[in-house]
């Protein structure tokens, strides 16, 4: 085979391949963050700044509960309140969650987004809607760190005092807020033991 046929075979397979890329962009892409059948897998890593800024773009939705324990207590929590209004408030790291009870009494729970995260994705096998072939992933993002309180939770705050943040979703690798479609907040320490759990939109 000449020098000039080996030319014309390699700008032939090129030309195809580059062909297929632009044909088929998505599908390229979309492998990369594809669930992969009997995966399950949990880290603790450095979070990225691209994924900062996906969670920041979060949406909480108003309407949140707490959730209590067979005996109705709720120790750290001046309130009886079984339901809540949220409002966040969200600057970079440092997140302020602002609730208000059926009553009007209202608390606000402070907290940084740390630098690591621990990211959690399984295939939920027994799914009865699983696909066989790039199933979707349960996945979840929990953060942990110290909290700060005001108002009906001022009692339960302590210097031991923390909290645990879990955002749940389903979708494939990648980290993309609009697969996260719920969380749950626990706070937990000498005088507090409660969790807040509600809807992203």
């Amino acid at each position: 085979m000449t020098t000039k046929s080996l030319k014309k075979i390699t700008t032939w397979v090129i030309g195809i391949s580059l062909l297929s890329l632009l044909t088929f962009p998505s599908a390229a892409h979309a492998c990369a963050c594809c669930g992969l059948a009997g995966q399950w897998g949990q880290s603790s890593r450095q979070i990225q700044d691209f994924e900062l800024q996906e969670i920041n773009s979060l949406k909480f939705a108003p309407d949140v509960k707490i959730f209590s324990a067979p005996s109705g207590e709720t120790p750290g929590v001046s309130s009886t309140s079984s339901n809540y209004n949220l409002s966040v408030t969200k600057k970079q790291r440092n997140w302020s969650l602002l609730f208000k009870d059926g009553s009007g009494k209202t608390g606000t729970l402070s907290f940084t987004i740390p630098q690591s995260v621990v990211d959690f994705k399984t295939d939920f096998v027994g799914n009865p809607q699983r696909a066989k072939v790039d199933p979707t992933l349960y996945k979840e993002f929990r953060f942990e760190g110290k909290v700060t309180g005001n108002g009906i939770f001022a009692k339960g705050i302590t210097p031991d005092t923390k909290y645990r943040l879990v955002l749940q979703g389903q979708g494939g690798q990648c980290t993309n807020a609009g697969e996260f479609k719920s969380w749950n907040l626990q706070v937990f320490g000498s005088r507090a033991n409660y969790s807040f759990y509600g809807l992203l939109k």
